[in-house]
């Protein structure tokens, strides 16, 4: 067996190096040159061959400046995940056959009662997360009860499909459970919608959905609180894609539940949604052809959703 670190850090270069060279293919032309006039930061673009410091930016080029400060970041960023996933590759030759961790899961059951292992199994890891104690958020007096197939209240139907698709799949996660951020420069405390547990790789994987993004109240715009929750987010480090899963509706466009369910396996690893959803045969009620009992049907003012049922439960 591989060395577990290998087995998690390998994949997660590869999948960088696929964005970064994505990113990079929609990148502008240029460098970004920084110079320093008393005091004060200057921006210039270089093009390839371009002699001198290049095209002043201004102001209203401040998107562009960004742009290329990005480029030369993932530039960097794309050359160091190719060296170490190349180190890695040289070094996997070298693993020994069982690791620390394996040496565990070779005893008999019997003897495995009577050792605490270096490394707690995937099951006591679980366990130990699930059994974190927290103050649960306020709701405000006469707000609307949803309950959750686990017997919790969330603040939404939507937040209701998005826990019952993680309780169905077996995934363990917290309501509301409090982070930390930075927000110009104080710490604060958010509580993102589902801290999710990715046991296999020992880490948590944070959701947000957002509910109302063609909200058009100018006072509390929800949309653009939205877009800067997720700027704030991502100043911290949580990414969408990364750590962080987002989610979205709107009046026209309800959530999609098929769709954050894969975005969710897709982040934990699982194996993909086998094929989409059936809807049909729910709107014509009974069977489809193939004589599968149809999808549970869900439907709200918020949201409309069809989940399969075709999947067992699973424990990840």
């Amino acid at each position: 067996m591989n060395n577990p670190n290998h087995l998690q850090r390998k994949p997660y270069l590869q999948r960088l190096i696929k964005e970064k060279k994505k990113s990079l293919e929609k990148a502008p032309e240029g460098s970004l040159i920084v110079t320093d006039t008393r005091g004060r930061a200057r921006y210039y673009c270089i093009l390839p061959g371009e002699r001198g410091i290049g095209t002043y930016l201004g102001r209203k080029d401040l998107e562009k400046v960004r742009a290329l400060a990005q480029k030369s970041y993932d530039q960097k960023v794309l050359r160091a995940a190719e060296q170490e996933l190349k180190a890695w590759e040289m070094l996997a030759k070298f693993f020994p056959g069982m690791t620390v961790e394996d040496v565990y899961r070779t005893l008999s059951p019997v003897r495995q009662k009577f050792v605490t292992p270096v490394v707690p199994t995937d099951e006591e890891f679980r366990t130990q997360w699930e059994e974190v104690e927290y103050e649960p958020g306020r709701f405000s007096d006469g707000a609307a009860v949803f309950m959750t197939d686990r017997g919790e209240r969330v603040r939404s139907k939507s937040e209701q499909l998005i826990a019952n698709l993680l309780y169905r799949l077996g995934i363990p996660y917290r309501y509301e459970y409090p982070m930390e951020v930075v927000v110009d420069g104080r710490k604060r405390i958010w509580r993102p919608d589902f801290t999710i547990l990715d046991v296999r790789n020992r880490r948590e994987v944070y959701l947000e959905h957002f509910g109302m993004l063609d909200d058009q109240d100018d006072r509390d715009n929800y949309a653009r609180n939205a877009f800067w929750k997720m700027k704030v987010y991502e100043e911290n480090g949580h990414y969408d894609g990364g750590d962080m899963i987002f989610s979205f509706e709107t009046g026209r466009a309800p959530l999609d539940i098929t769709y954050v369910e894969m975005k969710v396996r897709r982040a934990l690893g699982m194996p993909p949604i086998l094929q989409p959803h059936n809807t049909r045969s729910v709107e014509a009620g009974g069977m489809d052809p193939a004589g599968v009992e149809p999808p549970m049907r869900t439907r709200s003012k918020e949201a409309k959703s069809y989940v399969g049922m075709s999947f067992p439960p699973e424990r990840w």
